[in-house]
């Protein structure tokens, strides 16, 4: 039986003004994309990786990231989501009040998050994403420099 690697590697550096730039956050990705290449092969699984670096980390490719390539990930595979670049925080809404004591969610700062109409990507949201690949039950590994 073949074993599986899913990756979502995401590193934005070069965000749109008025969000300050990142130094670090691409050079991490690649450095985890070629470490994985290196060992994963090493280990008997099959490397599916999916990278979204800069312009190209925008919410919705995020989003479809996990939708369309991490929930392909079944019982005997692993999923990474690996994201490198800012955080921030945002007003709850008032409905989750009571899982935020102090209001504030945590959100990552996608590539597109503040433009015009731009959303980061809330906790909340990420946690939906996240359920939806583990209904298949793979081991989930997620990695959050931000």
């Amino acid at each position: 039986m073949t074993r599986n690697l899913y990756a979502l590697l995401v590193g934005i550096n070069e965000y749109p003004h008025p969000i300050s730039r990142l130094s670090g956050c691409v050079n991490d990705i690649l450095a985890v994309e070629e470490d994985l290449k290196e060992r994963v092969a090493k280990d008997g699984y099959q490397l599916h990786l999916h990278k979204l670096l800069d312009q190209e980390a925008t919410r919705q490719a995020i989003i479809e990231g996990f939708q369309q390539h991490l929930c392909q990930a079944g019982s005997e595979d692993i999923v990474l989501f690996y994201y490198s670049g800012h955080g921030s925080q945002a007003k709850t809404p008032e409905e989750f009040w009571h899982l935020e004591p102090d209001r504030l969610e945590e959100t990552l700062v996608c590539y597109d998050s503040r433009t015009k109409g731009g959303w980061d990507l809330a906790d909340k949201e990420l946690g939906y994403l996240i359920d939806k690949v583990a209904k298949n039950n793979p081991h989930i590994c997620i990695i959050l420099d931000s």
